[in-house]
């Protein structure tokens, strides 16, 4: 199956279509999942000479990987100042550099693989949804710089069209560390780089049944079966029952996206005069920027089923209407959406089970910075099993209450969540 007809699908770098796998092969480490996660895996343990296979049951860089809004952000679902009320200072500290290190990877593999992706240290914008979103926003920024020396600022309402020219919000906060990029470019340029360092790589081989015998992994496909000592699942908002532990810890949530056709560059300057990288405040946020061809891209969750339809569609352009409304009269040339990985807390995870399998997963709408450093850290913890886990790796994965119910579960969240826009 060939990518989705995305915006990044059409903009992508010349690429191989690898094989399926054929035949029973024996290695160090299997990867289930051919995004981030998996592909930052075989990376770091190839890097270190271990023996490693990547599984993608359709093609590298297929979902979430290949489909995001390209925002490589710092931090989490939640604000570094409620997280520290929550688990402590010295525990918040260290979560936002872990966050921080997460783009730091990319940055390096980028650079040391000279992958074309686009990625650009342009910052992003919180756009404040209300009065009261600017509050907490400001509230955040100060205590940031205070306990942790971290480097934001805040803008007002009367100075917004510095950073965002929309009648939508209310001032909102710039973090100039965070990056942006061609998403499925860097997913694309990840795997090639693995594989030059010796990883083995297969498209259209999806992971049927998972066995353990003795210390070995089984995992059977249609056409072969891979053995090994170690497992990884790198598979996210596409968690399925093939692993039942992770599919009742992780939601998968749909976001969509549109893209417009291309803009004057003068008018992508003024809507967006500085390309940040810009969420709103909302719990239902919309996320949006300028693309490196001049358009105005914008996406939101706002479908729990996962199922697109025109009508959803409509939904979005409506929303991006919200935000510019100027742009009634310029085309959707783009439109697609894929799923995103919920965790219980809001946060992502990363740990063993009890069989031994490897997983990261859960990045609720921050995974283009983390799922990076997440791999790499699954390849440390593959080699050596002693290491010391920091602070991310001690929260324990939580089983979602319910989930067998998740049609009832979700209508309750989105009714909840939806209310708190309104509300507050």
């Amino acid at each position: 199956m060939s990518h989705i007809q995305s915006l990044w699908a059409a903009t992508a770098n010349a690429h191989q279509t690898r094989v399926k796998l054929e035949g029973s092969i024996t290695t160090d480490v299997i990867i289930i999942g051919g995004g981030y996660t998996g592909l930052s895996t075989a990376y770091h343990l190839a890097r270190q000479h271990v023996n490693c296979v990547v599984l993608e049951q359709q093609q590298v860089g297929w979902g979430a990987s290949g489909r995001n809004g390209g925002m490589v952000l710092t931090g989490y679902k939640s604000s570094m100042y409620d997280i520290a009320k929550k688990l402590g200072k010295d525990a918040a500290r260290e979560l936002l550099a872990i966050s921080v290190d997460g783009i730091n990877v990319v940055a390096d593999i980028v650079a040391k693989h000279g992958i074309a992706c686009s990625l650009a240290n342009c910052g992003n914008f919180d756009a404040a949804y209300k009065p009261a979103h600017f509050d907490a926003l400001k509230k955040n920024q100060e205590y940031m710089l205070k306990h942790f020396n971290y480097e934001t600022h805040i803008v007002e309402k009367k100075d917004l069209k510095q950073e965002l020219d929309s009648p939508l919000y209310h001032g909102g906060l710039v973090d100039p560390h965070s990056y942006s990029f061609h998403p499925l470019n860097y997913a694309l340029g990840l795997a090639d780089a693995a594989e030059s360092l010796g990883a083995v790589i297969y498209d259209e081989t999806p992971a049927l049944s998972i066995q353990k015998v003795g210390q070995q992994f089984i995992v059977k496909t249609p056409s072969g079966q891979v053995s090994a000592m170690h497992l990884v699942m790198g598979t996210n908002g596409y968690t399925t029952e093939l692993c039942k532990q992770l599919a009742v810890s992780v939601m998968p949530i749909g976001s969509y996206i549109v893209a417009t056709e291309r803009l004057p560059r003068a008018t992508v300057e003024r809507l967006i005069p500085n390309d940040r990288m810009v969420a709103d405040t909302k719990n239902f946020l919309y996320y949006f920027r300028r693309t490196p061809d001049d358009r105005i891209l914008l996406g939101g969750r706002v479908d729990f089923a996962g199922m697109e339809s025109p009508a959803l569609y409509n939904t979005v352009h409506g929303n991006l209407l919200e935000v510019f409304p100027e742009l009634k009269d310029r085309k959707i040339e783009y439109r697609w959406g894929g799923l995103l990985g919920f965790t219980l807390d809001f946060f992502p995870h990363i740990g063993q089970l009890e069989d031994g399998t490897h997983f990261a997963l859960g990045y609720c709408g921050h995974g283009a910075s983390i799922s990076s450093l997440m791999g790499k850290l699954i390849a440390q913890n593959v080699i050596d099993p002693l290491r010391e886990k920091n602070q991310l790796e001690r929260i324990p994965l939580k089983r979602i209450p319910l989930h067998g119910q998740r049609a009832i579960v979700l209508n309750l969240v989105s009714k909840y969540y939806h209310l708190l826009d309104k509300l507050f």
